[in-house]
């Protein structure tokens, strides 16, 4: 005859359902709900202790960083329940996806572009500024930290992303794709002519035959590669004329040329180094003259001429 034994009673799953989740990374703004947190990577908390209630109910949680996790569990600054309830009431308007870039300080501060960095012995110094809307800027403060600006919009004038002190900014469109991981930050756009013109591109597959071959532009892509070095690529068309940054070149296209005028080096050891007082963008695009195409020139600033090393 067999033994019969009794059935232990089902346990409740400490799993938290991937809808719950959703809806409460939604809630916090998809990323952690503390509204002086920027952290993108969340964990799910229970605001009542899932160790005495053993429930999941989304009104008593709530999305937030490990950092911010660990300060509510058991953190030197604790965080009290009555502030995570204050932080899960924050009502979030519909926004531009942000992240910022952390550029740890150094002696040295470079811009990578292409094969070839950009530094400044100012407090500030435009790269390039084809308009307003297109622009990229780097600042430097204090001497050792390094801030990066950068505006950028389609051909009808639509502000696709925004850089503000090291603060990337990206507009939600189902067509720009945003990554981000600590340290870096990448936008793409469809490679057509909503973004970038038909002649760019193939001034740019001149060069680089792969550029676009994906059916997708790199619009921005900012690395941090160590201290006080980023690494920047992206495209920026505005009218007749454009700058397109690639893994290799910083190119100055113009509409009209078989090919852009396009600036190598050798990588992080090669140095256009600023010195004099920046009035203008540091490069830019000269006069048109009857049989001359336009060329890439110098900012106006002294002394006219940077020093490479």
């Amino acid at each position: 005859m067999s033994e019969i034994f009794p059935v232990p009673a089902p346990t409740v799953q400490r799993k938290i359902k991937a809808a719950q989740k959703r809806l409460l990374i939604d809630e916090a703004g998809g990323k952690c709900a503390n509204p002086g947190c920027p952290n993108w990577r969340t964990h799910i908390h229970h605001v009542k202790h899932w160790a005495v209630y053993k429930v999941h109910d989304t009104k008593d949680m709530i999305a937030i960083c490990p950092s911010c996790h660990e300060a509510a569990h058991h953190g030197r600054l604790r965080i009290s329940d009555e502030l995570l309830y204050g932080w899960k009431a924050v009502v979030r308007t519909k926004a531009p996806d942000s992240v910022h870039i952390y550029v740890e300080p150094a002696s040295e501060l470079k811009f990578l572009t292409g094969s070839i960095c950009i530094a400044t012995k100012n407090d500030q110094a435009a790269v390039f500024e084809l308009s307003n809307s297109n622009h990229l800027k780097l600042r430097v403060l204090d001497k050792d930290l390094l801030q990066v600006g950068v505006r950028l919009q389609d051909l009808k004038g639509k502000e696709i992303l925004r850089v503000v002190e090291n603060h990337v900014r990206v507009i939600r469109d189902k067509s720009i794709w945003f990554d981000y991981h600590a340290g870096r930050a990448r936008v793409t756009v469809p490679a057509t002519d909503a973004f970038a013109p038909k002649w760019l591109i193939e001034q740019v597959r001149y060069q680089d035959p792969l550029f676009a071959s994906d059916g997708r532009i790199v619009a921005l892509d900012i690395e941090v590669l160590k201290p006080g070095l980023v690494r920047v690529q992206g495209c920026w068309p505005d009218g007749d004329v454009g700058v397109v940054i690639t893994e290799k070149a910083l190119s100055f296209c113009t509409r009209g040329l078989r090919e852009p005028v396009s600036m190598v080096g050798e990588g992080e050891g090669s140095v256009l180094m600023y010195v004099g007082p920046i009035t203008t963008a540091l490069f830019g695009f000269g006069p048109k003259t009857s049989n001359e195409p336009l060329h890439p020139i110098l900012g106006s600033g002294a002394p006219r001429r940077p020093s490479a090393r």
